[in-house]
């Protein structure tokens, strides 16, 4: 059987690599780790990912909820927000994407891959 593919988008290159790290550590593959919403968008389409997790405010243009949004318009993957944020608008913008979850930073990594393993048994 072949194993469940994530695409993280995480700016910051720490946080991506532990997320990346516990990931792969739960037994799913990760294709990258993209700092930038552009970039995310090619990826994504390319790749098809079984999963993305993406943090809202990134590095260039586009934000987070911006990349979902253009490859949602291209391929349906199921996405998980990560933020820090409490902005009203970028948090309506966020939920109008319909993330199959948005887990606030800091996060608990247990309940993440939870999360992450909930979701790839269901799809």
């Amino acid at each position: 059987m072949d194993r469940k593919s994530v695409l993280i988008i995480e700016d910051e290159m720490i946080h991506g690599m532990l997320l990346k790290s516990s990931i792969e550590n739960s037994g799913y593959h990760v294709l990258d780790v993209i700092s930038r919403g552009e970039d995310a968008v090619n990826a994504a389409i390319d790749h098809r990912p079984d999963l993305i997790i993406s943090d809202i405010l990134l590095k260039g243009e586009i934000t987070g909820v911006d990349a979902i949004e253009q490859i949602l318009n291209h391929v349906s993957i199921p996405f998980i927000f990560l933020t820090a944020l409490n902005d009203t608008g970028i948090m309506n913008q966020a939920n109008d994407t319909f993330p199959s979850a948005i887990i606030n930073k800091p996060y608990d990594m247990k309940m993440l891959i939870e999360t992450i393993n909930s979701l790839l048994k269901n799809n």
